[in-house]
């Protein structure tokens, strides 16, 4: 049960980082209440306030509103945290460190760095987190931010609550609790408190943690806050459990569900039956158990919550097992060890295949007792058949699974050889280039400058401008096609077949996009403004034809695959 608190406790114990954003009057009164919508939706559902993101986001790049743009990203970036999307995360902040750097805003660098800080503790790199925080705090003690301080406290705490020390955590959340005092945001208390009780439920403190989670739970209600009640009623789930009040634990659950489903929060709902299905899971009632699972398991995976699935995947194996129909338990058991791919999945399936094969035996002996001894005698013969025909697929299997991961391995070698040879291929084209930029500011120069030359060393300086120039050859488009074309072959003329009226300058950012360049270095090759890059970079989406939720560099990267697929 302490795992299962924790997954889901310290989930909801992250906290927004962003700070709320007034829009001036030049922002269209639709993109401003898109805004105030997502801000909105930020703890009541994760999806809508997606798609209001979006919104708001489409309009900042359009109209070059970087400061909004920056805002609305870290928003977004709250969402994908509960998702789990630790990738998405990862890229935005990039984007945002790169955004106030050029900008020099230094509560923007404060937010990206708690933001760089968080998307580690969910890769467990926990030293980089503690690096990244500790560089936030120092340049918001410097700030004075009581607000910044105060969600920087937080990610302490949920830093040191993962790393199972509560007590240093805790202590990160009281300190936290004084800097939200004096903070003009009425929902920092609430969420310091509700972190605060789920250590406490983990530690066994239940009469404290339910005490603390009501009294946010008024709070809540009694300000009208914009915080969803659904993850406040399934923090007590786990204290009424504990104490073993499964009445109690069920009531919250149903209503942590009603209103999930009231705002349409297809995760909120899905980690409600989660804890549904468990608790009828402790009482044996298996049919209602099963039924939750499934229920959840139906709403988590067109969300893509990998690690939620693989949970409910082991928890209906217990409850199928649970029912004694083991070809399911093995089924689900099974279907666990393909997502988690880790050596305890293998150890339960393997232990699941013998308590099936016991039970068979067991139910054989218990029918030989009935029989006759020749029949017995025959019987006992199937049984050892079929262990030894278990072994031999067992064996098969096995081997089977060894030549993918072989194959696997190979392919993600070969992959990493090709990334470092297309990065060698782009340092050399920054190189050459940046070189032929230096070598025409010198022939410039000295083209200049050569009146102011005496009349005599004017032909050597000449010759010398002649000379430097022919030392001047820039790699026409030609060239750089064609060595593409030799490490991703087929990928210009599969793009000109597909899109036909693509220009030169949009294949060439598609050669540097496959080549997973970043807009700093296509900028450099282009020699643009990164700005200009971004620009060309959603004008290109729209040529594509993407979507907003489909990403540009993914779509290139497979570009290869998914047109020889359809040819």
């Amino acid at each position: 049960m302490d795992g299962f608190m924790r997954f889901f406790g310290i989930a909801a114990g992250l906290i927004c980082f962003c700070s709320p954003v007034c829009l001036s009057g030049e922002v269209p009164e639709d993109v401003a209440e898109a805004y105030g919508k997502a801000q909105a939706y930020l703890y009541v559902n994760e999806d809508s306030c997606a798609r209001f993101c979006e919104l708001v986001y489409d309009y900042a790049v359009r109209h070059d509103a970087t400061e909004l743009e920056a805002d609305v990203l870290l928003l977004k970036a709250e969402t994908l945290f509960y998702k789990g999307d630790v990738d998405a995360v990862m890229e935005i902040c990039a984007t945002v460190r790169e955004m106030a750097q050029r900008s020099g805003n230094r509560i923007l660098l404060v937010q990206s760095l708690v933001l760089q800080g968080r998307s580690y503790m969910d890769m467990d790199c926990f030293d980089k987190a503690y690096s990244a925080l500790s560089s936030a705090q120092d340049m918001a003690s410097d700030m004075g931010d009581s607000t910044l301080l105060a969600k920087i406290c937080n990610s302490f705490g949920v830093l040191y609550d993962l790393q199972h020390q509560e007590d240093v955590a805790l202590d990160f959340y009281y300190r936290g609790l004084e800097f939200a005092a004096s903070s003009k945001d009425p929902l920092l208390p609430v969420r310091f408190l509700n972190n605060i009780a789920i250590i406490y439920t983990a530690q066994g403190r239940f009469d404290e943690a339910k005490s603390i989670l009501f009294d946010c739970i008024a709070r809540v209600r009694e300000k009208g806050m914009a915080f969803g009640l659904d993850r406040l009623y399934m923090n007590i789930v786990p204290v009424y459990i504990s104490l073993g009040q499964v009445d109690s634990a069920l009531s919250y659950v149903d209503k942590s569900l009603a209103i999930a489903a009231g705002t349409g929060n297809s995760s909120s709902m899905a980690r409600s039956l989660i804890y549904k299905g468990y608790i009828y899971y402790m009482e044996k009632d298996w049919a209602m158990a099963d039924e939750a699972f499934a229920l959840a398991d139906s709403l988590v995976m067109p969300l893509g919550f990998d690690n939620m699935h693989c949970m409910i995947l082991r928890y209906r194996a217990w409850v199928a097992e649970g029912e004694g129909c083991f070809e399911d338990a093995y089924r689900f058991l099974e279907a666990y060890m393909q997502k988690s791919d880790s050596l305890e999945t293998k150890r339960n399936v393997a232990n699941m295949m013998r308590m099936q094969m016991d039970a068979e035996a067991e139910h054989a002996e218990m029918e030989a007792g009935y029989r006759i001894y020749r029949l017995g005698l025959m019987f006992v013969s199937m049984v050892l058949l079929l262990l030894l025909l278990g072994a031999w697929f067992w064996y098969r299997s096995r081997q089977q699974r060894q030549r993918l991961l072989d194959a696997e391995g190979e392919k993600r070698s070969l992959e990493s050889d090709l990334e470092q040879e297309n990065k060698k291929w782009i340092t050399q084209s920054l190189y050459r280039q940046k070189k032929e930029h230096d070598l025409t500011e010198v022939v410039e120069r000295l083209r200049v400058s050569k009146p102011y030359f005496k009349v005599s060393n004017q032909p050597l300086i000449e010759h010398v401008i002649n000379t430097l120039e022919k030392c001047v050859t820039e790699e026409p488009w030609t060239a750089f096609e064609a060595r593409f074309e030799k490490v991703h072959m087929q990928f210009f003329k599969n793009l000109g077949k597909v899109y036909p009226d693509l220009t030169v300058n949009e294949k060439r950012l598609c050669a540097y996009l496959r080549l997973n360049m970043t807009t700093k270095e296509i900028a450099s090759m282009t020699r643009s403004s990164p700005r200009a890059v971004e620009q060309a970079r959603y004008r290109l989406r729209k040529r594509l034809g993407l979507g907003r939720e489909d990403d540009l560099g993914n779509f290139l990267a497979r570009f290869d695959e998914d047109a020889e697929a359809g040819q």
